[in-house]
């Protein structure tokens, strides 16, 4: 494969959603979580097929039990086979191709579903999964068997209606999780992510992860700009806007924005904060700015979040 061209991407998301398959087997969830199943996606008649280059809004985990086809990430091709994981951050530019599929399945999940549902810091619990480039691992047939019946008991979760489902799906995913943790990454701590992997990104989404950590146990008391971030690695601002941009298609001020939305809507949900407080904390000099901002993005206003959150 040629090296993939950023301006081709688009949302990996978005793509499984127009494909036209069955999706009220073959994808299900919504735009927080959701499940592929890729037999039902990807029926036999329809192989091969290939996702044009796309960047996921989204973490992506794939299990592979049985499968054949190939990634790409940039300029780095790798196989897809049976006994497989793959596990991609948001924003990670790839082109996926399948040739046979007996059995995949694709966990598609955001950083806001587990912080809600499952009370779980991805930064504290889960670091590498936003530091390390993850190429396919390796796995037991046994693991896989493992990360197969909890697949099956999501499956089951997410065909029903019930005001448990989201919690109960986030504590299926979190086990997930904390085995791949237990395999692959046991012991890993985010002190050492820069010594073992340099990057002007990394160091910029640690940067970010830390601050906000910071700013939700009352350490810090203002957001930072991208100014400030940039001064942290003694580039300048223009420049780590272009590199941050390059590697994940989008600007520096919206991955700060969707961090800030994030800490917006755990906030929220203390009632020991004012909207007037929450709106100074994360950088807004009025109350009805931050209103504003808030709404954009979910829909609510912060007090109509409040009262359905509480």
């Amino acid at each position: 494969m040629a090296k993939i061209k950023n301006k081709e991407t688009y949302d990996f998301y978005d793509n499984v959603k127009i494909m036209g398959s069955n999706f009220s087997e073959g994808h299900i969830g919504d735009d927080d979580f959701s499940l592929i199943i890729s037999k039902i996606v990807h029926p036999k008649e329809r192989l091969p097929w290939t996702y044009p280059p796309h960047r996921a809004a989204h973490f992506i985990m794939g299990i592979v039990i049985d499968s054949y086809g190939s990634i790409q990430y940039e300029d780095l091709t790798a196989k897809i086979e049976p006994n497989m994981l793959f596990i991609h951050k948001p924003g990670t530019l790839q082109e996926l191709t399948f040739n046979e599929v007996t059995e995949t399945y694709g966990l598609l999940f955001s950083e806001d579903f587990i912080v809600k549902y499952a009370g779980i810091s991805i930064y504290k619990t889960f670091p590498f999964l936003l530091f390390e480039r993850h190429l396919p691992l390796h796995t037991t047939p046994e693991f896989q068997q493992e990360l197969r019946t909890i697949i099956q008991l999501i499956y089951q979760e997410l065909k029903k209606d019930t005001s448990l489902k989201n919690k109960l799906c986030a504590n299926l995913l979190t086990r997930i999780l904390l085995k791949i943790k237990q395999e692959f990454w046991e012991g890993y701590s985010i002190h050492n992510v820069q010594s073992r992997n340099p990057d002007i990104l990394n160091d910029f989404i640690q940067n970010l992860e830390f601050h906000y950590d910071q700013l939700l146990k009352g350490k810090v008391k203002h957001i930072l700009h991208i100014k400030d971030y940039a001064e942290m690695q003694q580039l300048h601002e223009n420049y780590l806007s272009t590199i941050i941009k390059e590697k994940t298609g989008k600007t520096a001020g919206q991955l700060i924005s969707e961090k800030t939305l994030s800490a917006a809507k755990i906030l929220i949900q203390d009632s020991r904060y004012t909207m007037k407080e929450i709106g100074y904390m994360l950088g807004f000099t009025y109350t009805s700015y931050f209103s504003i901002f808030f709404k954009k993005h979910t829909g609510l206003t912060p007090l109509d979040y409040r009262k359905k959150n509480l």
